[in-house]
């Protein structure tokens, strides 16, 4: 008995060891899978360190300027990782860089952008091509990760002016005017967008405040003759000679420039100075020879004072001009009339209507745009001022953005013919303004 009881008891004994021994060994391969995911997971850690410093690197060197050694660390790198999304970000950069923007954008196009630097990249890419539509909703996602950068800032405000969204490009003014050392650029973005949009005495409010920021002005984006001369423009346009006087004179000391000329010259009329007006009109002409304002005013002060052959000289070299009025046309036919030649009289007749009709369709299409600027016609008006300008590609871009009806208008079918084939458009004053 006591021999069997030893044997169940040691075969207890047995039983009851397997479990530990499993344990034991469990225990030692928990150890050894513990101790690879350590070494692995320092690996893989060490791989991430050493590839945030390689493209940390290629980030400086893009920084400093050197391009060719960033060409070459970004290459070498892609030659061991060639998927790596950063890595194809900055190689997108590069290319921006050295003036290739086609290949940049086609690069974003493919593998996209994760940051707010990249996504501003991408959107120069598109800028630097005129693709200003491509460029906005780019500009956007950037400026929502980061609200305060003045260069995404304005970038979108030009795009949003270039793509006739002047509201929406008037408030990304006003935001660029509440930033520090960014008040003086604001200012002078929201005067001109004002004056786009016709809001003659928001801009002179606008002007003012640029000067009154920066006296010497030493901080804008044009020169301050421009400055100057713009300001003292809209000045006169709205009548306050008086005040546009000093401006467009100082304006003038500082370089003699064609519309300072034109302008000052219309301010001095106004006040009644007719002899310096004409001398700042005959500047002007010497500025240059085409210049509409400055032969059209000349002109009719020669009419008025009865030189009407002197009157014709002035005008004589714009008859052929395509940028021809119908106030100048008006004009020639006046002078015509009273030198006795009935006939070109009657041709000027008809060509000032011609015009005059012109002008009324490019005033409604002007209004429409600043008035409904999201509207169907609108957006038409707009991708033909591109295709005006052979911006095919924007054309092409807002042409299909746009949806037509089920028979759209014979323009419109004559228009994306043309921008497709990159042809002759149709005649602006066939636009059915009666739509509008």
């Amino acid at each position: 008995m006591a021999g069997l009881l030893r044997v169940k008891v040691g075969t207890a004994r047995a039983n009851n060891d397997v479990p530990s021994q499993m344990r034991r060994l469990l225990t030692r391969w928990g150890l050894l899978v513990v101790i690879a995911l350590v070494v692995v997971g320092g690996v893989l850690v060490s791989i991430s360190r050493r590839q945030e410093q390689a493209l940390s690197a290629v980030e400086q060197l893009l920084s400093k300027g050197e391009v060719s050694a960033a060409i070459r660390e970004v290459g070498a790198f892609q030659r061991e990782y060639p998927a790596d999304g950063r890595a194809i970000a900055l190689r997108a950069r590069i290319l921006l860089k050295v003036g290739r923007p086609r290949e940049a954008a086609q690069l974003f196009e493919q593998h996209g952008a994760a940051t707010a630097v990249d996504l501003h990249a991408w959107a120069k890419s598109y800028l630097l091509q005129s693709q200003w539509s491509l460029a906005a909703p780019i500009l956007n996602r950037s400026l929502q990760l980061d609200p305060k950068n003045p260069d995404v800032l304005y970038e979108l405000m030009v795009c949003n002016t270039r793509i006739g969204r002047l509201k929406e490009a008037l408030a990304l003014a006003d935001r660029l005017a509440q930033l520090p050392t960014h008040e003086v650029l604001g200012h002078l973005y929201l005067a001109t967008i004002h004056n786009d949009l016709k809001n003659e005495e928001q801009a002179v409010l606008e002007f003012g405040k640029v000067l009154q920021l920066d006296p010497e002005l030493r901080g804008l984006s044009i020169s301050p003759e421009e400055f100057l001369s713009a300001y003292g423009g809209t000045l006169v346009s709205l009548g306050r000679s008086d005040e546009a006087v000093g401006l467009l004179k100082r304006s003038l000391a500082k370089r003699t420039t064609l519309d300072a000329a034109v302008s000052l010259g219309q301010a001095l009329l106004q006040l009644g100075e007719t002899r310096e007006a004409v001398t700042h009109w005959e500047l002007a002409v010497k500025l240059d020879p085409q210049s509409h304002q400055a032969r059209e005013s000349l002109a009719d002060i020669a009419l008025r004072e009865g030189h009407a052959q002197a009157a014709l000289e002035w005008l004589q070299p714009l008859e052929e001009s395509a940028k021809l009025g119908p106030a100048t046309a008006f004009l020639l036919q006046r002078i015509y009339h009273r030198l006795g030649n009935t006939e070109k009289a009657g041709l000027w007749q008809a060509r000032t209507a011609q015009l005059r009709r012109k002008r009324d369709v490019e005033s409604a299409v002007d209004r429409l745009q600043i008035e409904a600027p999201h509207s169907y016609w609108a957006q038409i008006i707009r991708a033909y001022r591109f295709a005006e300008g052979e911006n095919w590609s924007e054309a092409e871009v807002l042409l299909q953005q746009i949806r037509d009806t089920e028979s759209p208008e014979a323009f419109v079918q004559q228009f994306r013919q043309s921008v497709k084939t990159h042809g002759a458009l149709p005649p602006l004053e066939t636009i059915p303004i009666r739509l509008f």
